[in-house]
């Protein structure tokens, strides 16, 4: 049984997960645009 407080706390988790994820594929994306144009 899955209380209103349990949901709202998955649902920041899961949406820390996901902004975590897109912040690190951002920067993995910045790094590897800015290694490549470095090594030209």
């Amino acid at each position: 049984m899955t209380t209103p407080v349990a949901r709202k706390l998955g649902r920041a988790a899961l949406f820390s997960l996901v902004r975590g994820a897109c912040w690190a594929l951002g920067s993995a994306l910045v790094a590897g645009i800015v290694w490549w144009i470095q090594n030209q």
